[in-house]
């Protein structure tokens, strides 16, 4: 049986954890978050209140510390506006305790991460659409390499909520992350977006050290797969889109709807060493990868609509 580890008194000076040190969110938070991006916020925010009201507004490291573990209470406990975390009968003493509402609202409304006068401006040959947070953004890339891969990855995007007007999406890994900020912001090669996408950001990973990959059918391409197994070593998988298979001919939708659901069907690309299956759920899925298919073959439960019950199916490696 596993114990807990005993309470530690946590400063925020010294080295840095390694990754394998970590116990506690503190711990983890100040891996990626260190005193040189927490020193830059302190002086671009202090920076920007004395240029837009001229304004000493004198924050301090410490008083950053608390101001950013309030904000990290406020997205756990959410109440509809900020003020009533300390309004009188629901006062939230976690964040009423630590910082007054009055300087909670003037240290949000003048934070700042860089410095708005070397901003290059929109239009601008040299413009760059995260220069906001260019500087917190890059070492926050870099931090990442701080941590061993796992053999197993995924790359996948996300969308971020933000109540703002904002012309970019996000795409990340846990070890590494990319900013899509528009069409034409990063040149596209011959292999596609989708493909480039996960060669940046596979590109930190150790080459031939058995690494699988997984993506969805935005990315999944027959030469991205035979890509990455050959220049890289590292072997995937993923969801495949119809069209992107190479001529590769397989069973028709009927036929395997006829055969039922579990339903199989395959193809071997020497050329590429690369799978393509079909498999027939509610409706047919195609799936590529350079080190799984068919074999071997388990049981999974699955939903009738009609008889309204969970039955077995075949399985297929890949799925």
């Amino acid at each position: 049986m596993k114990t807990e580890p005993e309470p530690r008194n946590i400063t925020w000076k010294g080295s840095i954890p390694h990754y394998d040190e970590v116990q506690t969110p503190l711990d983890l938070f100040r891996m990626f978050i260190t005193e040189e991006i927490l020193s830059n916020i302190v002086d671009q925010t202090n920076l920007n209140a004395m240029r837009k009201k001229n304004i000493a507004l004198k924050l301090s490291l410490e008083e950053l510390r608390r101001f950013l573990g309030v904000q990290m209470l406020m997205s756990i406990l959410k109440l509809p506006a900020i003020r009533m975390y300390w309004e009188n009968g629901i006062r939230y003493s976690p964040v009423a305790d630590t910082m007054s509402r009055d300087r909670f609202i003037s240290l949000r409304s003048f934070f700042h991460i860089c410095d708005d006068t070397i901003m290059i401006p929109k239009g601008e040959v040299g413009h760059d659409k995260l220069f906001k947070i260019r500087r917190l953004y890059d070492t926050f890339r870099e931090n990442l390499k701080k941590i061993d891969p796992e053999e197993i990855q995924s790359i996948d995007e996300q969308m971020i909520p933000f109540k703002g007007r904002i012309g970019f999406r996000q795409y990340g890994i846990v070890y590494d992350i990319e900013i899509y900020t528009g069409k034409g912001a990063v040149e596209i090669s011959e292999l596609g977006q989708g493909t480039d996408v996960v060669l940046r950001l596979v590109e930190n990973l150790p080459r031939f050290m058995n690494f699988k990959l997984f993506f969805d059918n935005f990315y999944t391409g027959i030469d991205l797969i035979h890509k990455l197994r050959v220049e890289y070593g590292i072997e995937s998988c993923g969801t495949i889109r119809s069209n992107r298979m190479r001529g590769a001919v397989l069973d028709t939708d009927a036929n395997m709807k006829k055969k039922g659901r579990g339903s199989v069907y395959f193809r071997f690309e020497r050329h590429s060493e690369v799978s393509v299956v079909k498999w027939y759920d509610n409706k047919p899925v195609h799936l590529a990868s350079s080190y799984c298919a068919v074999t071997p073959i388990d049981k999974c439960q699955r939903w009738d609509g009609t008889t309204r019950k969970y039955f077995e199916v075949d399985r297929p490696r890949i799925i």
